[in-house]
């Protein structure tokens, strides 16, 4: 194959390489128009538009339409109902393109070239595939010394049914690094549609940046509710829960004592904010307090992780959540 049809796809929603069916929506002229194309017959390569970059990631899923169809959904963004193409594809394979061009207002491929995941991680470079499911939450549990294993939950987007896959990494990491592996290994997995140390390390550093960010901008200015939540998602964890927990209930104090629901939001976030500073003993000084809630509050750490730790992490992962 030398040029087929391109499409960007930011959701991270690709179907399963061999035989993987999804069905979807777009709200854009210009997508149905592209899959229209290849219901005539064209392959079309989906790839990942990721977002932490802002540019398209070359290695994609070879798809087949089956099918493309328009019907009236409602747009949120509109608030009215438009008519959007629908869509049915069937995954053929993963592929990798070497540069992209536009032709007439559509995305060009040039150079695609199937890939073997498998091939590739058997020669050692680890990868595991994103396609075809959708990791939704992550676990590291630490049980001792040296004990911990970090698991990844998601969603079949054929048949919705719940994935794991997980590992020990105890000897490879401590706790709070494993903690923010686990966040960029989800990150990647939603971003990039797999995870290789490459990726991996790319969304360790824009993860471990947010979620400080998000220590920052709570206490700077006086929201709890920002503490661990990320562009990727919201960190469970005992800052996050306690903030939210402390919030509800002394929000609802205020409201019983007959206070509006402004000032009562303001008065809990105080209050909250005071709270989680003496239970967590987390100091009011303004640069180290937002190391504390991360590595104290929120179990993570920032410091940067080898290149080749990374590598045997994803090593002791299976390839997808199918060869569990």
């Amino acid at each position: 194959m030398d040029k087929i049809l391109a499409l960007p796809v930011v959701n991270g929603v690709f179907p399963r390489p061999n035989e993987g069916r999804i069905r979807g929506v777009f709200f854009h002229h210009h997508v149905g128009r592209v899959f229209r194309l290849g219901e005539r017959g064209h392959p079309v390569l989906l790839c990942p538009f990721v977002t932490d970059l802002g540019q398209i990631y070359p290695l994609g899923v070879l798809v087949e339409v089956r099918r493309v169809w328009t019907e009236e959904v409602f747009a949120p963004d509109r608030e009215t109902r438009v008519l959007a193409p629908f869509v049915e594809v069937v995954g053929r394979g993963r592929a990798r393109a070497r540069g992209f061009s536009l032709t007439n207002g559509v995305l060009i491929a040039e150079g695609v070239e199937m890939v073997d995941l498998d091939k590739i991680r058997n020669r050692g470079y680890p990868v595991i595939d994103g396609a075809g499911w959708q990791a939704v939450a992550g676990t590291t549990e630490m049980t001792g010394p040296g004990d911990v294993y970090m698991e990844i939950e998601g969603i079949d987007l054929d048949s919705r049914e719940r994935l794991k896959i997980g590992a020990k990494v105890g000897d490879l990491v401590a706790g709070e690094q494993a903690h923010t592996l686990e966040h960029a290994l989800i990150r990647s997995l939603n971003q990039f549609a797999l995870a290789t140390p490459k990726t991996v390390l790319a969304c360790w550093r824009t993860e471990a940046d947010e979620l400080k960010r998000s220590v920052d901008w709570g206490f700077r200015y006086r929201r709890p509710e920002l503490f661990g939540v990320t562009s990727s998602g919201a960190c469970g964890n005992p800052l996050t829960d306690l903030a939210h927990f402390y919030l509800s209930r002394e929000m609802l104090k205020s409201l019983k004592r007959g206070q509006s629901w402004w000032e009562s939001l303001e008065e809990a976030r105080s209050r909250t904010l005071s709270r989680l500073v003496s239970h967590l003993e987390i100091t009011t000084e303004a640069g180290l307090r937002i190391l504390q809630g991360l590595k104290k509050g929120m179990y993570h750490d920032d410091q940067a992780v080898r290149y080749r730790t990374v590598r045997e992490a994803l090593r002791r992962f299976p390839a997808d959540p199918w060869r569990v």
